[in-house]
């Protein structure tokens, strides 16, 4: 925004980008033709950049690079130090298909998925944290769900499992790092949660924790 609190409004190639970028996810089948129609509406009416901002990061995991916002994702280990987003999100759905999260990506305050049949993907050991306290909400049945995090990233279980396999591998959290909360249903599904090191030993996570 500008000194006086005025929004600063998008430029015609942000807005054709970011609806070019929406437009791959209905083709790949991670957005519907109504939440595209809706987005789109909101894409090209609205004067505030930090709007088309906050609907990449819900929706394509990550914001570009922006002489107008942070360019630089903010680390998931710094504490204190994250993006305040409060963005309605809308579930990614997936029947018998697959859904990846990894290598750098941002990862919302809330995620939602509702899986039938599938496979879901989040690896956390290159991602950066839209909040200390990130809550992935899953609605599985019949699928399999794997969670990756870096050492001293903690992980709550509030899942409700019926005919379930759920298996938690966290460690102690670090006072640097957010914690990850899994919430919601599955039913005759595999959950697991693997703590590893992050691929690159020079990696940000290892340089924040003294690796």
């Amino acid at each position: 925004m500008h000194r006086d609190n005025r929004p600063i409004p998008p430029r015609d190639d942000e807005r054709e980008q970011l609806q070019a970028d929406l437009t791959r996810l209905v083709g790949a089948g991670r957005l519907s033709f109504e939440d595209f129609d809706r987005l789109s509406d909101v894409v090209w009416s609205t004067q505030d950049v930090s709007v088309l901002h906050r609907i990449r990061v819900q929706h394509l995991g990550a914001p570009p690079p922006h002489p107008q916002l942070p360019n630089t994702p903010v680390p998931m280990a710094q504490a204190g130090a994250y993006l305040a987003l409060p963005v309605e999100n809308q579930p990614v759905v997936s029947t018998m298909g697959e859904i990846k999260r990894v290598g750098q990506w941002t990862v919302p305050e809330m995620s939602r998925f509702k899986l039938n049949g599938s496979t879901l993907k989040l690896d956390l050991r290159q991602a950066q944290a839209a909040a200390p306290v990130c809550t992935f909400d899953i609605t599985a049945n019949m699928s399999v769900v794997e969670v990756i995090v870096p050492p001293g990233v903690y992980v709550e279980n509030r899942l409700r499992d019926t005919l379930s396999t759920v298996t938690v591998e966290t460690t102690q959290p670090h006072p640097n790092a957010p914690r990850v909360i899994l919430s919601g249903v599955v039913r005759g599904s595999t959950v697991k949660v693997i703590t590893r090191q992050a691929p690159d030993t020079n990696s940000l996570w290892n340089k924040l924790f003294g690796g």
